[in-house]
């Protein structure tokens, strides 16, 4: 997910920036590509950015919930009811995948 968000805002960022140079400048400058890679590296810099802030909360959210699992029991729990379930149907969806193991070429 996080690796769509980055090709996401650097594509929304990067294609409205060609089209308004090309629009305005289109004239007065001989090559709009050199600009226009500026505003994507620009755009994916400021996406890398966001998306490990978001990455970081995701974790903590998760580191939170563990502890909160380990140190309360039952009703005790701070952690809402839908973030044990939806933790809870992962970890059922995870277990019911096969592992497949190579049997040595027989």
């Amino acid at each position: 997910i996080l690796f769509i968000g980055k090709v996401f805002i650097t594509v929304a960022s990067t294609v409205p920036g060609y089209l308004y140079l090309e629009k305005n400048y289109g004239n007065e400058l001989n090559f709009v590509m050199v600009p226009t890679l500026l505003i994507a590296v620009t755009a994916y810099a400021a996406s890398e950015m966001f998306n490990e802030v978001f990455g970081m909360s995701i974790s903590t959210i998760l580191q939170c919930f563990v502890a909160d699992e380990e140190m309360f029991e039952g009703d005790e729990r701070f952690a809402p009811s839908s973030l044990a379930g939806t933790i809870d149907s992962t970890q059922q969806g995870t277990k019911k995948k096969k592992k497949v193991v190579p049997d040595g070429g027989n």
